[in-house]
């Protein structure tokens, strides 16, 4: 059964990417997360070929197609909440970021206005003197 070891070996890869991207974005390493994703991108398209792959294999080998996709399934699932769990913490740190950079923006606004309240001052001060 090559077929079907390589395509679950795939998905336990996919599982394994899946948590280092999760713990990649906790830790604000985003260029792990980049190159997790990527590598998930490239992924998909084998787990496509392999799972076609492992139907044929079981059907040849008249094994019980869907008492193993029930178990394919299973798995499929346990990814799905991983990448839902990973969407959110994306969420989040998006969310903590846009946050701060509303508290920048008003820094900056503040700052400029206090910067406009000087430059008036000193100028005002000059022209009573000419």
């Amino acid at each position: 059964m090559n077929a079907d070891h390589d395509l679950r070996k795939s998905y336990r890869e996919w599982q394994r990417l899946a948590e280092a991207e999760g713990e990649a974005i906790r830790a604000g390493n985003w260029m792990l997360v980049f190159d997790c994703q990527n590598v998930l991108r490239q992924l998909q398209p084998r787990i496509v070929h392999q799972t076609e792959a492992a139907h044929r294999e079981w059907m040849t080998l008249g094994l019980d197609s869907e008492a193993r996709q029930n178990d394919l399934d299973a798995v499929i699932h346990k990814l799905i909440e991983l990448e839902t769990r990973n969407l959110s913490l994306i969420d989040a740190r998006r969310r903590l970021g846009l946050e701060e950079l509303a508290k920048l923006e008003q820094a900056s606004l503040t700052l400029r206005r206090i910067q406009r309240s000087y430059t008036s001052a000193s100028s005002s001060r000059w022209t009573s003197f000419s």
